[in-house]
């Protein structure tokens, strides 16, 4: 079998099981619905992956990769203050949940609900989850020497704050769908966001 084929059938699983994980849950999801969606046998499947959790560790380190690696890139590659890196993440952030509506959803909505079971998978989230927090408040922290921040504003609960309201909005977006204007509702979030933490208006 060729790489390419290979790759793809990979890609396929990975890609059929985020979306039954969003539509039926984690445990709601067997094997057999994964193979008959991804159009292979169980022996095919097992050939890539051991266990219907290593699949879900793949999609989780998916997003690690795509999103949280993504975003910390982008930031990184930007020159202004903490306004315009904030704005960066932001805008990267939207772009990302429209463009990988279900791998998104897959990582926050499985996380809930696999929290406190102590798998494999639970500890490469809260690892993939720490990752995102502690550049969002090294972001923060820079903000404040630079002076765009003030002194006394509490860098690891605003990182707190700022993922809980990027999750949010996922929700949001993903229980309303079409019937919410989600340009406004990003826009909004991220003037709301930035005037709570600079104390000043965008």
């Amino acid at each position: 079998m060729s790489d390419s084929v290979i790759s793809e059938v990979k890609e396929n699983v990975i890609r059929e099981s985020a979306r039954l994980f969003v539509a039926n849950g984690f445990r709601g999801t067997s094997v057999k619905q994964i193979t008959e969606a991804a159009g292979i046998g169980r022996g095919t499947l097992y050939w890539y992956f051991k266990s219907k959790d290593e699949i879900l560790e793949t999609i989780f380190r998916r997003f690690e990769h795509q999103f949280v690696d993504g975003f910390i890139e982008a930031v990184q590659n930007c020159d202004g203050d903490f306004v315009e890196k904030y704005k960066v993440f932001h805008r990267f952030t939207a772009r990302f949940v429209r463009d990988n509506r279900d791998l998104s959803l897959a990582f926050h909505t499985v996380m809930s609900e696999i929290a406190g079971t102590n798998i494999q998978a639970e500890r490469v989230s809260r690892e993939i989850w720490e990752k995102f927090r502690l550049f969002l408040e090294r972001m923060l922290e820079d903000g404040k020497r630079e002076g765009t921040i003030p002194a006394d504003v509490d860098s690891p609960i605003c990182a707190h704050v700022i993922m809980a309201t990027q999750a949010g909005l996922l929700v949001q977006w993903f229980f309303y769908g079409e019937s919410l204007d989600a340009p406004a509702l990003v826009r909004t979030a991220r003037n709301f966001l930035l005037k709570g933490v600079t104390g000043r208006e965008e």
